[in-house]
C-alpha cells in the first residue's frame, strides 16, 4: 500500500512537471496588423501582385498617418470561399474585391461596401472595399482611409500601369455600392 502511494505521488509529480515544462514552451503571438483579403479573378495577370501590394502599402500608410503610429496591413489572396468565410468570422478585417461585382456571400448587413470606379469610364475595372461592421470604430476608420488610399500617387501609378493608361487619364470616384 505504501509503495502504491509513493508510486502515485511520483506519477503525479512527473505529470505535473511535464505540464509545467510544456507551459514554459507556450508562446502567444498577436499581430496588430490589419488583415486584408484580396479577391481578384485575374490575380495572375502580369503586375497584379505589385498592384495588390501597393494597395496594402498605401492603406497601411494612410492608417499610420491617421493613428500616428505604424499600422501594418497584411494582404493575402485566399480565394473567394475562404475570403467570404474569413471575413464573416473575423479572420480578415477587410477585403478588396477587384472586378465587376461583389460576390453574393459578401453582401449583407454585416458588411459595408464602398465602390471605386474609374472617372474616365474606361473599361469595367472596379474596386470594392468590404468592411466588417462588427467593430464600429474599425469600420469607421477603414471607411475614412479607403478614399485617401485611392488618392495616393503610388497607388494611382500602380493602377494606371495595371490598366495600361496614362496616370493623367485615371482618376477614381468613390460611391456606396448598391
Amino acid at each position: 500500500m505504501h509503495a502504491r502511494i509513493v508510486l502515485g505521488v511520483f506519477a503525479f509529480v512527473t505529470f505535473a512537471s511535464g505540464l509545467w515544462a510544456a507551459e514554459k514552451e507556450v508562446k502567444v503571438q498577436a499581430s496588430r496588423a490589419i488583415k486584408l483579403a484580396i479577391v481578384d479573378a485575374d490575380h495572375r495577370a502580369p503586375g497584379r501582385d505589385a498592384f495588390h501590394q501597393t494597395f496594402a502599402d498605401t492603406l497601411s500608410f494612410e492608417l499610420s498617418q491617421r493613428l500616428n503610429e505604424m499600422m501594418p496591413v497584411k494582404a493575402t489572396l485566399p480565394g473567394l470561399d475562404k475570403t467570404s468565410w474569413g471575413l464573416g468570422n473575423g479572420i480578415y478585417d477587410v477585403a478588396l474585391v477587384v472586378g465587376s461585382t461583389v460576390p453574393r456571400a459578401m453582401v449583407g448587413s454585416d458588411f459595408q461596401i464602398l465602390k471605386a470606379t474609374p472617372v474616365s469610364g474606361q473599361g469595367k475595372f472596379f474596386l470594392y472595399f468590404v468592411i466588417r461592421r462588427e467593430d464600429p470604430d474599425l469600420a469607421k476608420l477603414m471607411g475614412e482611409v479607403f478614399p485617401e488610399a485611392l488618392k495616393g500617387q503610388f497607388f494611382l501609378r500602380a493602377l494606371a500601369r495595371q490598366q495600361g493608361v496614362e496616370l493623367e487619364d485615371w482618376r477614381v470616384a468613390l460611391a456606396a455600392a448598391k
